[in-house]
């Protein structure tokens, strides 16, 4: 073997390792400008990989995991929305030309995504009609929301709305099981506007996935997501 073959076969060497290391931190970074736009955050962490690393420029990803603080999704903020994509293929003329995500396919989705009581707050005040200077407190048993009710414009009650998080098909909602009018618990309120409050559509997201399981913990909500059947 000559020395300029060998040389030769070195600078390929070194050229396929440098991709293998830095393309990834190129690709990672466009990957997450384009989430900006469908998370409304700029807090967006993105880590890409895929053997050979030269694949990506074709689209081809073995695993994207996304990270994002304050994801503005709907009308509800997450806190923290961390998403595992495997088998992925992007539209790479669009995220390159216009720092846009376009998904064209996706293996096997997991999303996890979290949402606090003051966000939770914030969400009833703005978007239940009656519904005014709201307070909420979460824990392990129970979601537990207090507020004054507008009833027209003659009259407030103080009410407080005892319950839990679930999922029904893609859909979020908070399900009230106790209904306490002026601190006198009042039983069932069927058919009333506060029985069920829609928090979130999942179909809003960018991947199509379905709640696996919904745990309360101290001071948030914390939902799980995948894509299985």
């Amino acid at each position: 073997m000559t020395r300029k073959i060998i040389i030769g076969l070195g600078i390929i060497c070194a050229l396929l390792l440098a991709s293998q290391l830095l393309l990834p931190l190129a690709i990672a970074d466009i990957v997450a400008q384009g989430m900006v736009s469908l998370t409304g955050s700029e807090n967006v962490k993105v880590d890409v990989a895929k053997r050979p690393a030269l694949l990506m420029l074709g689209g081809k990803f073995d695993r994207i995991s996304l990270n994002v603080q304050n994801a503005k999704t709907d009308k509800l903020t997450f806190s923290e929305l961390n998403a595992e994509l495997k088998d992925v293929q992007l539209d790479m003329n669009t995220l390159i030309s216009r720092r846009l995500v376009a998904f064209q396919s996706i293996g096997d989705i997991e999303l996890k995504a979290a949402f606090t009581q003051e966000e939770l707050a914030r969400y009833l005040n703005q978007t239940v009609k009656g519904i005014k200077n709201a307070t909420v407190s979460i824990t392990p048993d129970k979601v537990q929301a207090s507020s004054h009710f507008a009833i027209g414009s003659f009259a407030n009650v103080a009410i407080t709305l005892e319950g839990k998080v679930v999922g029904d098909g893609k859909k979020i909602k908070f399900v009230t099981e106790r209904f306490l009018l002026n601190n006198n618990l009042v039983g069932n309120i069927g058919g009333a506007v506060l029985t069920e409050i829609p928090l979130f559509d999942l179909s809003k997201l960018p991947f199509d996935v379905h709640v696996r399981n919904i745990v309360l913990e101290q001071g948030r909500v914390v939902i799980y997501t995948d894509n299985r059947p």
